[in-house]
């Protein structure tokens, strides 16, 4: 038997109620303890309909489709794209910080470089809304609003933690003395990918969104490096 009221919301609950028909919460409440802590825990990651593991699997497969459902409307399908960005880059920047994926052992290291590779998590995060409104600007006749191209770059941009794991961490590992091509590489493989993506997610003439999806990597690119340069030089300015 359930509570009487809904602990979340305090709406009156039927005696056969599994879920608060007012805020959607579970009628069945019990004391957290830590069967409850790794239950929320593992549900959250490989839960079949919804869960982390899930949505990487569905996000390798049919990126474009995955976002265009949830867009839609299928919001219980899949895990939060926002709470799954900032999972998986505190991944990204985990790897990068423990093994010194940014180090390349060039012996000159510019100001903007520097930035870069301390800064790499908080880099991921600005990249989202700043390649977002391009990608809004330049595909703004397929209906999507700035939001809706939001949701896009979270998943897609949440999604980089599998390239970063596959290709570029064992890569840079093995191979790097080669740094510079091994980033090369990488940035072919997620370009494909996000190209990919936007045609799956878009439709529309192939070669017309590869080309637009390759200029939303680029002006966000130089959007980038142009606010990090004037981060590094107010930086450079305010030393004695």
């Amino acid at each position: 038997m359930n509570a009487a009221i809904c602990k979340n919301c305090q709406n009156p609950l039927g005696k056969n109620d599994d879920f608060c028909a007012k805020c959607g919460q579970s009628a069945h409440i019990h004391r957290i303890d830590m069967h409850h802590i790794w239950h929320d825990v593992v549900h959250s990651f490989v839960h079949a309909d919804k869960g982390v593991i899930h949505l990487t699997k569905e996000l390798a497969l049919k990126p474009g489709i995955v976002v265009k459902e949830y867009v839609a409307g299928k919001r219980k399908k899949y895990f939060n794209p926002f709470s799954y960005l900032v999972l998986t880059v505190a991944i990204s920047a985990f790897l990068t910080h423990y093994f010194h994926l940014m180090e390349n052992n060039s012996q000159s290291v510019n100001p903007v470089t520097e930035l870069s590779s301390k800064y790499f998590n908080l880099i991921l995060f600005i990249g989202v809304p700043i390649s977002s409104f391009y990608m809004w600007l330049l595909f703004r006749k397929k209906g999507y609003n700035y939001a809706e191209n939001l949701t896009f770059q979270a998943f897609i941009g949440g999604f980089r933690v599998v390239f970063f794991i596959l290709i570029f961490t064992p890569l840079v590992l093995l191979f790097r003395q080669y740094y510079f091509y091994v980033l090369s590489i990488y940035m072919l493989a997620w370009f494909i990918f996000t190209a990919w993506a936007k045609v799956q997610f878009f439709g529309g003439p192939k070669w017309l969104t590869i080309f637009k999806a390759f200029l939303v990597i680029l002006f966000t690119q130089m959007t980038m490096t142009l606010i990090l340069s004037l981060v590094a030089y107010f930086l450079i300015k305010r030393q004695p």
